[in-house]
């Protein structure tokens, strides 16, 4: 039995838009609407419900890992396959730098106008989410407004 979930599997990721990534990687963490969900080569077959959160896709064959944030959707697996049809999705992917650290400085704005209760709470929840997604893709967030920038 060692070695029976290691190896890559099929995901895909659809949103009414069109098709974000199709890739074979080791390893997927969805948000279920209960929990998160991790899926492995050769996991059981199931269908769950989504929630908001990120999606993690890592040890993608031919490329470096892949982090989106996600609000409703579905996760199918079966045979070494996943697909994610996902309502509404915020990603970095093929996006400039200048409208990346644009986004992040309105997540900053979103969070601060949360914590004086002038912003709606899922948006605050999205809004840290797109700055854990930040730190998990690498990019360099611009410092917050309180923050001393770097010498």
């Amino acid at each position: 039995m060692v070695g029976w979930a290691t190896g890559v599997f099929r995901f895909v990721l659809l949103t009414p838009q069109g098709k974000l990534l199709d890739c074979r990687a080791g390893s997927v963490v969805v948000p279920g609407h209960d929990g998160q969900l991790g899926v492995l080569r050769n996991h059981a077959p199931l269908l769950c419900k989504l929630g908001l959160g990120l999606v993690r896709v890592e040890q993608i064959v031919g490329r470096e890992n892949a982090c989106f944030v996600v609000n409703g959707g579905f996760a199918r697996v079966s045979e070494n396959h996943m697909a994610v049809l996902a309502y509404d999705v915020t990603t970095f992917e093929g996006m400039e730098p200048d409208a990346i650290q644009g986004l992040l400085v309105h997540a900053r704005e979103i969070i601060a106008a949360g914590s004086r209760g002038r912003a709606d709470p899922t948006e605050v929840q999205k809004a840290r989410l797109i700055l854990r997604m930040a730190k998990y893709t690498g990019v360099e967030p611009v410092p917050a407004t309180d923050e001393p920038a770097p010498a």
